[in-house]
């Protein structure tokens, strides 16, 4: 494969903190690489040398970036363009999302102003010769736009704005939400035709919907790119490449995420305690995702017409996935057994349509809440209510006498820039008071959040971004309260920071609610979902792998109403009816069709069992021992299910041949 770029002999160094040294990367055409590293290592200074924003040290032997190496297309030189985690919001004046494509631009930027420029001269212009030189310089403004690529990346760009749902482009950007932004920043590093693209953290503040719609189409984008993301199931799904920085270095692995992790367990022993938990979750979620994609494939386009009962099968399904489990609830040391009630709650902002509508919902001890749903259905709202940030506009909320909680928005608390992890994490004495009753030395706290113990008494201002997020994390989870609140807490964080948060979250023996688009974490860390859509909640009382397989049941019945066999037209007919004249079944393909049909009956008695030993499986029982026992029969109803679509597409193509 022809080689992008090579950088060698990187070293970069801020004051005495050493973020790369001798490191070296190759990146070749078509790669798509997962770039790991705790916050504070080095990912974003890796994509900043990338774009050449930032210039590494001055060294011997020198720093080398060798662009092009291998590419015999001289047309296509190396070029790169980078998807910023933040949305760059613009100064001096407002601009639309159509004309906010132009600020990444800005060699069409000056093309188009000159061109604006042009055009406003020829409106007003009387004189023949003059008009004729504006003619010219219009002409060939707009043949540079057109070599430039121009129209075509705007045009790019404003179809992935309908993509992703943004249909009125003359809005102001200022005024959009945080996943409205995100996914303006998505469509431009879509359309764009470099032949590196980097990513960082580009799932931030997306809602599932919008999270799957960026995948299908990264899946499908032959460029190479780089991508920084916690998103477990992103990773395991689309990389084929891991950059992983470590000790100033940086280790290359030919492999996906969850191939890397299990390279990990056998060449790095003393990471093993921290990646166990997450390299068996992602065995398990990345076999779904790849059967779920063949799975959907099968069901959509060659199932439906053949077997018009699958519409039954998922409507059970969905039937199936409201079912309650009745899980153990397993609270603090209160008593009382409501923590928070909701009694017909509207809520609507001033001279606004009704967000939220008629909610009556309980949060009980013990609940862990992972609230999920489209941007703009009101999730940041619905916990400003439970909170009291917000009061209801009709309705009542009531709440257990002296109940404490604990908001943690989206919003990073600041520290004063003289303080000390010491002086923030302590009332000055060496022991942290943990939530429900427990004591830590403020030096064994301070290592489990991964920082080196020499750290306690640096000051704030010479940490880095990453770490402080990391110093939040430990100051908020050494809290007390009867219910902790969440809004995207994952966001921005390493996925060893995030591995802490969600072993965190697993021990802490209260109440938890909290907004996540991370399907790994919320797997892990729920056991109810509330899913909002259309001003209201549906309660799903089994966690997120219950809800997942309710929103898989929707799409495939979203789809089933779009293909229904009425749709088959007479040409569809014509072309059965002339392939069944010319094709024969041989005796081979005789001999299975005979066979099939017992094979799939005794494979769907097998499936029955097993959806049935998992729909009345004991939660009770939270022993390690039978979470192995549910995770192993979720992976035997998967691979059934594999195996039965394996079925049906063999029978499909034999009777289309009888």
């Amino acid at each position: 494969m022809s080689i992008l770029c090579t950088l060698k002999n990187i070293n970069l160094s801020f004051g005495s903190k050493v973020i790369f040294k001798d490191a070296q990367i190759i990146i070749s055409k078509g790669d798509h690489v997962g770039l790991l590293g705790l916050n504070g290592k080095g990912k974003s200074s890796l994509l900043k040398i990338l774009v050449e924003d930032l210039v590494p040290d001055i060294t011997a032997p020198p720093f080398q970036f060798d662009k092009n190496k291998g590419l015999t297309d001289t047309s296509n030189q190396f070029s790169v363009f980078m998807v910023p985690q933040s949305f760059p919001l613009i100064k001096g004046g407002n601009i639309s999302i159509k004309n906010y494509f132009f600020s990444f631009y800005p060699q069409l930027q000056k093309i188009m102003d000159e061109l604006t420029a042009t055009n406003h001269s020829l409106e007003s212009e009387r004189d023949n010769t003059k008009i004729d030189i504006l003619v010219d310089q219009q002409s060939k403004l707009l043949e540079e736009f057109e070599n430039c690529d121009g129209h075509k990346i705007q045009q790019s760009y404003l179809s992935y704005l309908k993509y992703f749902g943004l249909q009125d482009f003359n809005l102001e950007v200022k005024d959009l939400s945080g996943g409205e932004q995100k996914k303006i920043l998505l469509s431009l590093g879509l359309s764009s035709t470099t032949n590196l693209i980097l990513w960082d953290e580009p799932t931030n503040h997306l809602d599932l919907e919008s999270i799957k719609l960026f995948e299908e189409e990264l899946e499908q984008l032959s460029t190479a790119y780089i991508i920084i993301s916690h998103d477990r199931y992103l990773l395991s799904k689309l990389t084929k490449k891991i950059f992983h920085i470590e000790h100033g270095k940086i280790k290359q692995f030919d492999g996906s995420y969850a191939d890397y992790l299990e390279h990990l367990q056998l060449v790095e022993h003393s990471q093993a305690k921290l990646l166990t938990k997450l390299k068996n979750s992602l065995k398990r979620e990345t076999d779904w995702m790849r059967q779920g994609i063949k799975a959907r494939g099968c069901r959509s386009k060659k199932r439906v017409e053949e077997y018009h009962n699958l519409i039954g099968k998922i409507t059970d399904i969905k039937a199936k996935a409201k079912q309650d489990l009745q899980l153990a609830l397993h609270g603090s040391s209160r008593q009382t057994r409501n923590l928070i009630e909701f009694k017909e709650v509207s809520f609507a902002y001033p001279n606004s349509a009704e967000l939220l509508s008629n909610l009556s919902l309980t949060i009980k001890k013990g609940d862990r809440i992972g609230i999920i749903g489209s941007n703009g259905q009101g999730k940041t709202t619905l916990v400003n209510l439970i909170a009291q940030s917000l009061p209801p506009t009709t309705g009542q909320i009531k709440r257990a006498q002296n109940i404490v909680v604990l908001h943690f928005d989206q919003k990073r608390q600041e520290f004063a820039p003289e303080l000390t992890p010491h002086d923030i994490l302590t009332d000055g004495s060496d022991m942290i008071h943990l939530p429900g009753g427990r004591k830590k030395h403020i030096s064994a706290y301070f290592e489990s959040f991964l920082f080196d113990r020499g750290d306690l008494h640096r000051p704030i201002k010479t940490f880095s971004g990453g770490e402080i997020s990391r110093l939040q994390l430990a100051h908020n989870l050494c809290k007390s309260g009867d219910l902790w609140i969440f809004d995207e807490p994952t966001n921005d964080l390493d996925l060893e920071t995030l591995q802490i948060l969600e072993q965190k979250l697993i021990e802490f023996d209260g109440s938890i609610v909290l907004i996540c688009h991370d399907r790994a974490f919320l797997s892990a860390v729920t056991n109810k979902i509330w899913l909002m859509k259309e001003k209201s909640i549906e309660n799903f009382n089994a966690g997120h792998s219950q809800v997942e397989s309710y929103l898989e049941a929707n799409a495939l019945e979203k789809l089933l109403v779009e293909e229904k066999p009425n749709n088959t037209n007479e040409t569809t007919l014509q072309n059965r009816t002339n392939y069944n004249q010319v094709v024969k079944l041989t005796n081979r393909q005789k001999e299975r069709l005979k066979k099939l049909p017992i094979e799939i009956e005794n494979q769907e008695q097998l499936l029955a069992k097993l959806e049935d030993q998992i729909e009345h499986f004991d939660f009770n029982n939270n022993s390690k021992e039978n979470l192995l026992h549910y995770n192993e029969l979720s992976r035997s109803k998967v691979a059934l299910e594999e195996k039965l679509l394996e079925l049906y597409e063999e029978l499909e193509n034999i009777e289309l041949k009888n």
